[in-house]
């Protein structure tokens, strides 16, 4: 039960997701990325050590859960701020686990999915902090579209969003795969929701980030460097590996 407990502070469902955000949002910035992913990989392992109830308690988290993920999904529509759009995300990404968890899901892919849906909106953050070094603030939309001063930053940021949002071949698309293999037809149905509009509140953000008047480059910055160019590129290319690499494992298990 002390696992219970501990898997609902960290693996927030609502209400308690609105204290965790609040906190999130009041940290130093250098330390909301290890926060954002140490909460979701503890709490998958507290709800790996629990065995998953039945009866009431099992429909009311299923309940609770598809509807903490749908809100937050829903939020985004709203969102220009490139760090608050990461966490609601991954607020939205985590209630994931608790449908798998309730669904006899193993310990060890509760914590994949967790990583898989995480990671993504921790990379946001990065990007996040590099915008508001160049821009005074990661918000879009604001200035004009970045691409004509900032290309190899805007590309970086474009390859994040697509993570984030769980297009294939990013790991969070085998995630969401397995977690709809696991649950009931109709949670699969809220996935699928929830899917849907990640993605759309993603294509309002590249709206606002990708098209409008030009937005000329603030004296004294500088685009990503092409090592740095390069590094993202080279994470991309891990993320997308270990996404076919965990996807195919998972199909031959």
């Amino acid at each position: 039960m002390i696992e219970l407990l501990i898997a609902l502070v960290l693996l927030p469902l609502f209400p308690l997701s609105l204290l965790v955000n609040a906190a999130l949002q009041v940290l130093p910035v250098w330390l909301r990325i290890p926060v954002l992913l140490a909460l979701p990989v503890i709490g998958a392992v507290a709800l790996g050590m629990t065995p998953a109830p039945g009866g009431p308690l099992a429909l009311g988290l299923s309940v609770l859960a598809g509807f903490t993920a749908l809100l937050y999904a829903w939020r985004l529509l709203a969102v220009r701020e490139v760090f608050i759009w990461a966490r609601l995300q991954a607020t939205s990404a985590w209630p994931l686990v608790w449908m798998a968890w309730l669904h006899g899901m193993s310990p060890d892919k509760l914590v994949a999915v967790a990583l898989a849906v995480t990671v993504p909106a921790a990379v946001l953050m990065l990007m996040a902090c590099a915008l508001r070094r160049r821009l005074g603030a990661a918000y879009v939309g604001l200035v004009g579209r970045m691409g004509p001063a900032y290309p190899r930053l805007t590309g970086a940021w474009v390859v994040a969003l697509l993570a984030a949002l769980a297009a294939p071949p990013f790991p969070g698309f085998f995630a969401l795969l397995a977690v709809m293999h696991q649950i009931s037809a109709g949670l699969v149905v809220v996935v699928l929701a929830v899917w849907l509009l990640w993605s759309w509140a993603a294509a309002v953000l590249w709206q606002h980030g990708l098209f409008g008047p030009e937005f000329p480059r603030a004296t004294g910055t500088a685009d990503l460097s092409l090592t740095g160019s390069t590094a993202w590129l080279m994470l991309a290319a891990a993320g997308v590996v270990f996404g076919l690499i965990g996807g195919w494992a998972w199909w031959m298990h």
